[in-house]
């Protein structure tokens, strides 16, 4: 597979959330030559999602283990995992791209799948970047253990937000919820879920503006209905949405104007060759479904163009 300690390959795709992993399963079915690279474990956002309640077939499954299953579906047929940290992009011609990583490898492909997700947006809390690791996470799952008992707080009105809260809500003695509008944005049965959990409580017209502690964080401020308040807290998890990671692919004309990646029904950008799928894409609705349905959509366009 290496040519002039070049890795080769039909289609490489760029991150293994669903959308990715799904792209690697419809084309190595067709019998194609499919790497997928991803900087963290496989899977993307749904390793850090406890339950999964809107997977089609699974009335409920964890992040985790959907991430497992299509990880190892992918591998079965063929495709290869490749570790790594993609840099930037090269566009040569239709059918001859670059890939480039952090690690100094150079990897040839036919075609690109971007398929690289969101991060989490950051609050605009002076002070939040101190306490990254000290009581401060994006990711419920990974850290909310190691704050076992002690009262936390998630910032958000979406989907994610509840949904977290609710897998947080059995590991801390309190979960705050802090919503800056007056209602939440989160689907209805998944509010009422909440609003069943003794230790939750929601604060509407509300919004941290500052965070205490010396090494850990210790308690906020916040400001509810005008009114300045303090409260304890020992971790805090915000969920306010998310950007398009793009910035490997930043000399490309295929972004709009918020950085999302314009394709058409067939997952093509304006540069032939390269495609995008999942989160990445603009597109009005962002699930797991939506994603997976993308990456199949494009492995089946990829293997009908690359093997003619």
């Amino acid at each position: 597979m290496a040519i002039n300690n070049e890795l080769t390959f039909d289609v490489v795709i760029i991150g293994a959330g669903p959308a990715g992993l799904t792209c690697s399963i419809y084309a190595s079915r067709g019998n194609l030559k499919v790497a997928f690279i991803d900087k963290g474990a496989p899977g993307g956002k749904m390793t850090a999602t406890y339950e999964i309640e809107n997977w089609s077939g699974e009335e409920n499954i964890k992040g985790y283990e959907l991430s497992t299953k299509m990880l190892n579906h992918a591998l079965k047929l063929g495709a290869k995992h490749i570790y790594g940290n993609v840099i930037r992009i090269e566009n040569i011609s239709e059918f001859e791209h670059y890939v480039y990583l952090e690690n100094n490898q150079k990897i040839k492909a036919k075609a690109i799948v971007i398929a690289s997700g969101m991060d989490n947006k950051k609050p605009p809390i002076p002070n939040i970047d101190f306490y990254n690791n000290k009581g401060v996470s994006y990711c419920v799952i990974c850290d909310a253990p190691f704050y076992k008992n002690k009262p936390a707080a998630i910032i958000g009105g979406g989907d994610s937000a509840f949904e977290e809260s609710i897998y947080l809500s059995s590991i801390a003695s309190k979960v705050y919820i802090f919503i800056r509008k007056s209602y939440p944005k989160a689907e209805p049965k998944m509010v009422e879920d909440v609003q069943k959990i003794d230790n939750i409580e929601i604060f509407y017209n509300s919004e941290i503006v500052e965070l205490f502690g010396k090494e850990q964080l210790e308690k906020v401020k916040y400001i509810e209905n005008g009114e300045e308040k303090f409260k304890e807290i020992n971790h805090l998890y915000p969920y306010i949405g998310f950007l398009p990671i793009n910035y490997f692919a930043k000399d490309l004309p295929i972004f709009d104007a918020n950085g999302f990646i314009e394709t058409n029904e067939n997952m093509e950008t304006k540069v032939k060759g390269i495609y995008a799928i999942g989160d990445v894409r603009q597109k009005s609705i962002r699930q797991i479904v939506t994603a997976a349905s993308d990456g199949a959509i494009a492995g089946k366009i990829l293997t009908n163009k690359i093997k003619k």
